[in-house]
């Protein structure tokens, strides 16, 4: 769904309630006339045109699977450019392995194991199986999201392709964050 500046800027009360901040840009939470919520991701260093970005949107959009977060809709406004996903109530899996102040018990070995089975099926799918293969390039905790019942599905998967030029040496350099790059 293609999303005006102006209906995500009412969804999220003019950005006011972030959520957190990655490498491609900031979140934040917002809601749609219809009551669901969403994360809207503002992209920040991106070198394509309206076209370009587009085409990648339609492409992320077209790929669906019970362990991939969800894009809802996007928005390419002159400079603008903003991706609005599903939102995942209990956040990156980051807050609740390496956060001491998470509300609740820390996660259980059964638990822990069925969010890295579901971040591998995840992957293989955006690897293997999908029409698109994409590889991810940056996996590591925080591009690994939590429903309300701890399932885990894969983020930011096909948006390496979207930043600048200038920016691209180092993802093609270092393919990731370091201290998550694959050998």
């Amino acid at each position: 769904m293609r999303f005006t500046y102006t209906e995500l800027r009412g969804a999220t009360n003019n950005f006011a309630d972030k959520l957190g901040q990655g490498g491609f840009g900031s979140v934040y939470l917002g809601t749609l006339p219809d009551g669901s919520s969403i994360a809207v991701k503002k992209l920040e260093g991106l070198g394509q045109g309206e076209k370009e970005f587009r085409s990648e949107m339609t492409t992320i959009g077209n790929i669906h699977h019970v362990h991939l977060v969800k894009l809802r809709g996007f928005c390419v406004e002159g400079a603008q450019r903003l991706l609005a996903y599903e939102y995942m109530a209990k956040g990156s899996l980051n807050r609740w392995i390496f956060s001491s102040t998470v509300d609740g018990p820390l996660l259980d070995w059964d638990t822990r194991f069925h969010i890295a089975l579901g971040t591998a099926k995840g992957l293989a799918y955006l690897h293997q199986d999908c029409e698109s293969k994409i590889i991810h390039c940056d996996i590591k905790p925080e591009n690994v999201l939590l429903d309300d019942n701890f399932h885990a599905k894969v983020a930011d998967f096909g948006l390496a392709k979207l930043m600048s030029r200038e920016q691209s040496h180092v993802f093609t350099r270092l393919r990731g964050t370091r201290g998550y790059v694959a050998p």
